[in-house]
């Protein structure tokens, strides 16, 4: 997939964690806040999918089962992506909502239809946002973040925020820009960027 420069006011930060064992699954969880795919042009749904790590078409089929559309329940995983859409994927949901949001489920008439498309074009340009539920970033996560996310500081710095306890014990080692940082000191490291570049090994 061709990867496109994202217009930010700052230059990208890199940010490296190592965890500890264990440590992964609740660091997945940060990719239903939203991550940044860059793409060049309009693309189908799948193809952009499928160029993560993690994803493959057997995936989408059989595990991928509520796709959300810019807040709208999509049914057609061969739907065209443009740059500024936001694409949510969750595995089967439970219950109610589960069955009326199921892609291609027999309740998909109950779907409200008033929700639109809301984006400001200067924060949009060459990328979509992206957010993994349950088991979708359990099981894609790890090799997400092990080959590294494009994020916003102000995303990034919301969850640490509020994983600041459970942060400072299970990881061991940060680096930012090359330079290793005390956990005290990381959100002081990352907020002169707009974006970071985030990988977890």
């Amino acid at each position: 997939m061709k990867q496109t420069t994202i217009a930010t006011n700052s230059l990208p930060v890199t940010l490296h964690l190592d965890p500890a064992k264990g440590a992964e699954r609740w660091i997945t969880t940060l990719l239903q806040r939203g991550f940044l795919v860059p793409i060049a042009h309009e693309i189908p749904l799948t193809e952009l999918l499928v160029a993560l790590p993690g994803f493959s078409r057997e995936f989408l089929e059989e595990k991928v089962q509520t796709i959300f559309l810019n807040g709208l329940a999509e049914d057609d995983i061969h739907k065209h992506l443009q740059p500024g859409d936001t694409l949510a994927l969750s595995a089967a949901m439970p219950g109610l909502a589960g069955a009326i949001f199921r892609r291609g489920g027999q309740h998909a008439s109950l779907r409200t239809k008033t929700q639109q498309k809301q984006w400001s074009s200067a924060d949009t340009s060459g990328y979509i946002t992206l957010k993994l539920f349950n088991l979708i970033a359990v099981e894609t996560g790890p090799e997400l973040l092990q080959q590294g996310i494009i994020i916003r500081e102000k995303i990034l710095t919301r969850f640490l925020t509020r994983q600041k306890v459970r942060f400072a014990k299970t990881v061991q080692k940060i680096t930012v820009a090359g330079q290793t940082v005390p956990v005290a000191e990381l959100l002081n490291h990352i907020a002169a960027s707009d974006i970071i570049v985030l990988t977890v090994r």
